[in-house]
């Protein structure tokens, strides 16, 4: 099995969502994450980017990613649809990360696409009721509805609903506007 490891970035000029304003902490992070995800072996690696335009600029720090425009209108749906994607670039599977977990560290990651190869799914979440990261086997639409990505807790709930097995491992703390500080000191 070979899933795609997929990172969802906004253009990092208009920075984070919910996390900094600041164009130079939001590519310290992207550039941060790219790191972690480059030592993750057995993936095929995509930056899924919004908008699609941001695509040119990100080119260069790219390195070893296929670049691909999120699909969906909302952040909600373009996380839904990035499983979905996963599948139709070729892979089996899909892992998916946002910024906020820079520092989730490879050894994290390669456990979860370890576990994905046994299992449907497998989800850490962020330490503050979100998700940290998602992997599954199939795309899975029903888990997700609305315009935001789902919490933590109705990810879960929703699965167990639908019968989609997840394995559940501990979380790992995001990055949130407070202890963003500590990772990118310059964006105080």
């Amino acid at each position: 099995m070979r899933p795609a490891l997929m990172v969802l970035a906004d253009d990092p000029a208009y920075g984070v969502p919910g996390l900094t304003d600041d164009p130079a902490v939001a590519l310290r992070l992207l550039s941060a994450t790219l790191d972690t995800v480059r030592q993750v072996a057995g993936v095929g690696r995509v930056l899924l980017v919004h908008p699609p335009d941001a695509e040119s600029s990100l080119t260069p720090r790219a390195l070893g990613f296929r670049l691909w425009p999120q699909l969906g209108a909302s952040p909600g749906e373009r996380y839904a649809r990035a499983f979905q994607q996963g599948i139709d670039l070729g892979y089996e599977g899909s892992v998916v990360i946002g910024l906020n977990v820079p520092d989730l560290g490879a050894a994290r990651i390669t456990e979860a696409v370890g576990l994905l190869e046994e299992h449907q799914g497998v989800v850490i979440g962020d330490g503050d009721g979100g998700i940290g990261l998602l992997a599954l086997q199939e795309p899975q639409p029903t888990l997700f509805t609305g315009e935001t990505v789902p919490a933590y807790s109705e990810l879960c709930t929703r699965a167990s609903q639908q019968l989609v097995r997840l394995v559940e491992l501990p979380p790992h703390h995001a990055l949130t506007r407070d202890t963003l500080g500590a990772f990118a000191p310059s964006s105080a």
